[in-house]
């Protein structure tokens, strides 16, 4: 949320990880008694939506049209195999025109050509609702206690969740903050299961990547083409546990050329570093929609 004086504000138009996370393991709780530590799952995303990438970019710099050259993160690859110079890998070229890619921003897949992937930029419905507190003894309201909140309307949405009793048990979970903000009641419906290559080499970053921490190496990057985000989350796995870090990560789309992994899945219940080796959007977008 993003808070301008008493008025709150979305800032993302998909469900981070860790809120997904936490209210498919508290509905887990609630029928079973138990809670797996290591189940994860990525952000949830519009269906037939994802982050954009460097090689996706707008047509123009304040147009909605994205395109994508088919197949274009499996050239790239080849070509940083290949050591060509990164100026040259990184060289974007539409229409005699040289765009600047929105990595992050969420496109949604249209179509395609002979050669090429379209896609939109998404932009999701809000509604924004007035709330004050009220006093319990006197049942009035408080002075400067109004407060507007914006929520985000969403129809079917995807994610990418370990392989779990968890997935198999939770089919309706509760997403908000209270009953008067948000309490969301969300059917999840297991769809198919997918194969997803996570070896080294170009990978698509689908959540908040990040190389190292807290003295811990998760992966060794040769070349990294993203921008980066703030990370702020409760963890609530492994020896990481009851902290509430600040730290700066590569952000949802972002590109990173990796050498070796150590631990990969380590930070995925914490929602970081879900990474796939995608021939380009599309081929993940058709195989979970």
């Amino acid at each position: 949320m993003r808070r301008i004086r008493n008025y709150y504000f979305s800032i993302t138009n998909y469900i981070p990880s860790t809120t997904l996370r936490g209210a498919i393991l508290a509905e887990y709780y609630n029928q079973t008694g138990k809670i797996d530590e290591n189940f994860y799952v990525s952000p949830a995303y519009p269906i037939k939506t994802a982050p954009a990438h460097y090689f996706s970019p707008a047509k123009e710099r304040k147009g909605d049209e994205f395109i994508e050259v088919k197949r274009i993160l499996e050239k790239k690859e080849k070509e940083f195999e290949a050591n060509k110079p990164i100026e040259e890998i990184m060289k974007l070229e539409i229409d005699g025109k040289h765009p600047k890619p929105k990595i992050g921003s969420l496109i949604t897949y249209e179509g395609e050509t002979d050669k090429e992937n379209k896609y939109r930029e998404f932009s999701s419905k809000s509604i924004i609702q007035m709330h004050v507190a009220i006093d319990k003894t006197s049942i009035s309201s408080y002075k400067g206690m109004l407060f507007a909140y914006e929520y985000k309307e969403f129809d079917e949405m995807w994610a990418i969740a370990s392989d779990s009793e968890v997935i198999d048990t939770v089919k309706r979970i509760k997403i908000g903050r209270g009953k008067n903000r948000g309490n969301k009641v969300v059917d999840v419906e297991k769809v198919r299961e997918v194969s997803l290559d996570q070896s080294k080499g170009l990978l698509y970053c689908l959540s908040p990547c990040i190389g190292s921490l807290f003295g811990k190496t998760f992966f060794k990057a040769k070349y990294i083409i993203g921008d980066k985000s703030i990370y702020s989350g409760w963890f609530t796995v492994d020896s990481f546990s009851g902290q509430k870090p600040v730290f700066e990560t590569l952000r949802e789309g972002s590109l990173v050329y990796v050498e070796s992994f150590s631990n990969e899945k380590s930070l995925m219940p914490a929602g970081l570093n879900f990474m796939l080796r995608i021939s380009d959007l599309s081929s993940i977008l058709n195989k979970v929609s």
